[in-house]
């Protein structure tokens, strides 16, 4: 009988059947390389959104001129809400890991072996992971190899911490080593203090994120409002006026990227990515 925790380069196989390495990666190659794709993809909310405020500010203003800031102003907004949107689901997946380590360890140390562990965390685990382990589990039944499985969820958390976990997956995996659990124990207090730590800077530099927003933002409502006024439109389209809204719009992104720039925390270097061994 084998002790909790330890695990030989062939269990996958004895569970899950052969697995073919070279055949499956060039199944699951694809899956990989989706965000870098869509990354290349033609970015069509930034000209929509362009065009909807160009069309709104020309309708309510009646100036081309006036209505052209706008219009560069709004394109930004679907990037800024992406990237809201990609750092809230960062931080979530990234606090999901202290519970699945605690998942881990439970598995290990009742007996099962790294691939059953991993597969059960796509029903025991937490509710946004469940999906990442699902896919996990239905490529270890249909023959990957557990590099593969590893490379896999590394690339959908895309975290530091997810890194760290595959690789000591994995070197358990290749020596069969009996501390696994212990190792990711330690791994997972060493997580819930970093969170903790991260949280209290984020929280306290969150400020100067919204206060970018608010610093970007504010002259253009001003301009919206004053640009009511006909006087205030014709000095507008004076080229002095336009010299002005030109230098207006640069300064306001310089300044709103620079901002956020000081309020980012460094993220943690990825040393651990590369392509299943």
């Amino acid at each position: 009988m084998k002790p909790a925790g330890t695990t030989t380069r062939d269990e996958s196989s004895d569970q899950y059947g052969p697995t073919p390495r070279d055949a499956s990666s060039r199944r699951y190659a694809p899956s990989l390389q989706d965000k870098s794709s869509d990354r290349k993809s033609i970015p069509m909310r930034p000209i929509l959104a362009a065009l909807s405020g160009f069309f709104i500010a020309d309708l309510a203003l009646g100036s081309v001129v006036v209505a052209i800031p706008f219009a560069a102003v709004a394109s930004g907004i679907p990037h800024l809400l992406a990237k809201r949107k990609a750092e809230r689901r960062q931080l979530q997946l990234a606090g999901l890991w202290p519970e699945l380590l605690d998942h881990m360890i439970s598995g290990l140390r009742s007996g099962l072996s790294i691939a059953e562990t991993l597969s059960a965390l796509s029903q025991r685990g937490p509710e946004i992971s469940r999906p990442i382990f699902s896919d996990c589990h239905s490529m270890l039944k249909s023959g990957a190899d557990l590099g593969l499985i590893f490379a896999y969820i590394k690339s959908q958390f895309n975290d530091p911490v997810a890194d760290q976990v595959c690789e000591v997956l994995d070197f358990a995996r290749g020596t069969g080593s009996r501390d696994t659990a212990v190792t990711l124990r330690t791994l997972g207090d060493f997580i819930r203090s970093d969170i903790a730590v991260r949280g209290e800077i984020n929280a306290k530099l969150g400020w100067v994120k919204n206060s970018a927003l608010v610093a970007a933002i504010a002259p253009w409502i001003l301009l919206l409002i004053l640009s009511t006024q006909p006087s205030t439109l014709r000095a507008f389209e004076t080229p002095a006026g336009n010299v002005i809204l030109i230098i207006g719009v640069a300064m306001s992104a310089l300044a709103y990227f620079w901002m956020s720039r000081v309020g980012r925390i460094q993220s943690v270097p990825r040393i651990f990515v590369g392509a299943p061994r």
